[in-house]
């Protein structure tokens, strides 16, 4: 680099979208990312501490509302299924209360949906909204 340039900066702007048959969970909405990536990751982890034990159950039930106002409510839903000692990730979209789309997913298709998920999150680039000048609220 020449001593008189000026360093350059190329920043990027990712548009990171997530769509569940509709339901859409923006860039913007980082909570709506890590809501269903540690749903994704609590299933995971019981999984293959359950998956050598017969009959134990998984206790997941989790909803996401959509925040938009419109004449349409949706939900995304993540709840553990089990049916013949397998252990399945029921994800499941609700309009106005009734279900439009759903999936069951093993664990293999679990793995793959969290490492996507992870792929979106670190896409994204924090925006500071508040820069102190001390450091962890030091003074």
């Amino acid at each position: 680099m020449l001593e008189n340039q000026p360093r350059m900066r190329i920043d990027r702007i990712p548009d990171v979208r997530v769509n569940f048959w509709g339901y859409i969970i923006q860039n913007g909405n980082l909570d709506g990312l890590a809501f269903v990536k540690s749903c994704t990751q609590y299933f995971l982890q019981c999984y293959w501490k359950r998956s050598s034990k017969q009959g134990t159950r998984i206790e997941l039930g989790k909803t996401l509302n959509d925040g938009e106002k419109s004449d349409v409510e949706k939900t995304l839903n993540i709840v553990a299924r089990q049916k013949d000692n397998q252990h399945y990730l029921h994800i499941y979209v609700q309009e106005n209360g009734r279900t439009t789309n759903e999936v069951y997913l093993d664990g293999q298709e679990t793995i793959m949906l969290d490492i996507a998920l992870g792929k979106a999150v670190n896409l994204l680039t924090p925006t500071p909204h508040f820069v102190s000048p001390y450091p962890f609220g030091y003074y």
